[in-house]
């Protein structure tokens, strides 16, 4: 058992070491560095002794950020990176940047059983790395790009959890031995955003919308979505600009989209059986607000975000909210 335990172990690991996610080639030059903190423990408004710490539980992601088309030359050729600049501070004009990302999420049933529980989704840990390229043109933004890990004991999920609620005081989880079992996963992604709307007062951007729709694609999801974004505030950035902004941005926003969903590993249960599986719904909505600051280089963002109920069982949806901290070059 142990041996067993220390090879998927090494999986998880050899995941990440061979990502690109873990490190951009030498010629790119890094245009930000981003870290994001998923948790319901981040929803002040309700009284720390009562707020969740289920459905989607906790959420970790380190990103770089590359300019030019970092392994994906062959797709734009004809851009240049997004740093190159034209004579508008804010311009985006045909341009190409690359992020690679590493993370870990970690999903809990609403009931802490020793035994699994017939409606309650299985305990679940997702280690990953994924490669993200981009290209604007104009108000336009596409995106495409893959996600890969593993799920079960390499995901690390339960030494995790039970390190984080033992140093807070916390319960002390007991039903991780019926996790999700361990697999390989991947998800191909394709996405556009359009910016439909903007509003400027002397000159200087005061709101905007931005509509998008997408899609993906394998084992660990497979689903498409569509909803849109607004922002308003004051020297508002571009909402996708490569440079950090010269004065003082505040803002808030608010958002809302639509997915249809044909498989989620972590609902539907492992490919091939043998985990407690949930009725996923195939249709949920997501609603989302919050409100940021960029301080030149620095932008900080506070989102809370509610999903309705992604499967039968589920008694509501399911608030958290998200930490998301910007550093630009």
């Amino acid at each position: 058992m142990r041996p067993f335990r220390l090879s998927r172990r090494a999986i998880a690991l050899a995941v990440l070491l061979v990502s690109p996610g873990m490190a951009t080639p030498a010629a790119a030059q890094v245009r930000a560095y981003q870290l994001t903190s998923d948790n319901d423990a981040y929803n002040f408004w309700i009284p720390m002794a009562v707020r969740p710490d289920y459905e989607y539980s906790n959420g970790l992601r380190v990103a770089v950020e590359a300019d030019g088309a970092v392994l994906w030359s062959g797709l734009s050729r004809t851009l240049a990176p997004c740093a190159a600049g034209t004579a508008a501070p804010d311009a985006e004009a045909g341009c190409a940047s690359t992020t690679f990302e590493a993370g870990q999420r970690l999903y809990a049933p609403r009931l802490d059983t020793y035994e699994p529980m017939v409606g309650q989704r299985p305990y679940a840990g997702w280690l990953y790395a994924a490669a993200t390229g981009r290209v604007v043109d104009g108000n336009t933004r596409h995106t495409v790009g893959i996600e890969a890990g593993v799920t079960g004991s390499p995901s690390l999920g339960e030494p995790v959890m039970e390190t984080y609620h033992r140093v807070a005081g916390f319960w002390a989880p007991v039903g991780w031995r019926h996790q999700l079992a361990f697999e390989p996963a991947v998800a191909i992604r394709y996405g556009m955003e359009r910016r439909v709307a903007e509003a400027r007062i002397g000159g200087v951007r005061a709101a905007d919308v931005v509509a998008q729709a997408g899609a993906s694609a394998g084992n660990l999801r497979t689903a498409v979505q569509a909803g849109a974004r607004a922002r308003a505030g004051m020297q508002l950035p571009h909402p996708w600009a490569a440079r950090a902004p010269r004065a003082l941005s505040a803002y808030v926003a608010a958002g809302a989209a639509a997915q249809v969903v044909a498989h989620d590993l972590f609902l539907d249960g492992n490919t091939f059986g043998g985990n407690t599986r949930v009725s996923r719904e195939p249709l949920v909505a997501e609603t989302s607000w919050g409100v940021g600051i960029v301080a030149r280089r620095l932008g900080v963002e506070y989102r809370v975000q509610r999903r309705s109920r992604s499967y039968a069982e589920e008694p509501g949806g399911h608030p958290y909210s998200t930490i998301e901290i910007t550093w630009r070059r």
